[in-house]
This record gives C-alpha cells, structure tokens and sequence, in this order.
C-alpha cells in the first residue's frame, strides 16, 4: 500500500517536475511576445505601406504616360482649331466690313435726303412766310446714327453676325464672344452723324447744318 502511494507520488513529482521544468524554458520566450506582436505589427504595417505606395507609383506612372500619349494630339488639334479661329475671325471681319461699309452709304443717302426735307420745309415754310429759324436744328434730330441704323435694319432685317449658330454649349458661346469682340468694331455704328450747328437767333435766315462728309 505504501509502495504504490510512493509510485504515484513519484509519478506526480515528475510531472510537476517536468512542467516546472518547461515552464521555465516558456517563461523567458513568453515575456518577449508583447515585443515580437509590435514587431510584427510594424512589419506588416510596413509591407502594407510598401505595397500601398508601389501600387500608386505604378498607377501614377500609367497615368503620366497616358497624359504624355494623348498630348501628342495637342499640337495638331490646336493648329487645325487656331485655323478655325483665324478662320471665323476674318470672316466675321469681312462681315462686319460690309455691314460698315452699307452704314456708310446709307450715311450719304441719309444726308441727301435730310437736305431734300430742309429744303423743302424751309421753302413751304418761307411761301406761308414763317419763321424757319432753328428748323435744320430741328430736322436734324430725325437723322443720323439712329436713322442709318434704322434703314440698315430695313435692309437686312433680324440680322445678327451668329444668327442660326448653336449657343447652348457654353464654351462654344464664349468662343464666339471671343472672336466677335475682337473681329467687330465696338460700337457699330456709323461715323457721320448730322450735326447741326449752332445758330445766332439774331439772324433770320437759318444756315445749313454741318454734315460729316463721307469719305
């Protein structure tokens, strides 16, 4: 009976013996596994970063040469849309070169008329033996700038230098604002105007206005 009491007590010894034993070959290895987590949480914290930042410079490197790809484009387009401005600019040019060019006309043919109507007047007026005194003056204000442009609006009604010209895009308005700024003369109008002159209310004959001659 005490021989098997000592067996097992034997038996136990050993295991506890055997645990004490690996315990101590563990416990050393076991206080370094807060250090080896944080190492190995900036190992994998910087493969992340490797892998994160090798995967931008590959994008960024297939964006820079699709950029560099397409602006081998750049020069031609911008040649063939240079042209196409040059091109609409002199024909807008053109343009409003004639339309300078009719208003300058319908200058003289304003003139001859506003003389027609001050003769006139002033003869019905001398035959009932009224004063005609400031009537060129008077005359005048139905002539000039506003009626040229009246007669040309006769001519050419509705007219505009983008008359049927899709607007709705917006970069395509302001390419047109662009190019008209530049190609029209501002304002268009007319460069003779009837000017009369300024009389002496003393005298009782009325002197002829002074009309901008055309050139």
């Amino acid at each position: 009976m005490l021989n098997g009491s000592f067996t097992s007590l034997d038996t136990k010894l050993k295991m506890a013996e055997d645990a004490e034993a690996e315990l101590g070959r563990l416990e050393p290895l076991a206080a370094e596994a807060p250090r080896l987590r944080e190492q190995k949480a900036k190992l994998v914290l910087s493969e992340e970063r490797r892998l994160k930042r090798e995967t931008a410079m590959q994008e960024a490197k297939k964006s820079a040469k699709a950029a560099s790809d397409v602006q081998k484009n750049v020069p031609e387009i911008l040649g063939a849309a240079a042209h196409a401005v040059k091109e609409l600019y002199l024909l807008l040019k053109e343009i409003d070169s004639q339309r300078q060019a009719a208003a300058q006309a319908l200058a003289i043919a304003d003139r001859v008329d506003y003389d027609i109507e001050v003769e006139t007047t002033e003869e019905h007026e001398s035959a009932r033996d009224r004063d005609t005194r400031g009537l060129a003056y008077a005359l005048a204000a139905k002539h000039g700038d506003v009626k040229i442009k009246l007669m040309l609006e006769e001519l050419e009604p509705e007219f505009s230098f983008l008359k049927n010209c899709y607007l709705g895009e917006p970069l395509q308005r302001d390419l047109a604002d662009f190019v008209i700024r530049h190609a029209v003369q501002k304002p268009h109008a007319v460069e003779a105007q009837v000017t009369p002159p300024e009389f002496d209310s003393d005298e009782h004959s009325s002197p002829a206005p002074i009309i901008p001659e055309q050139a």
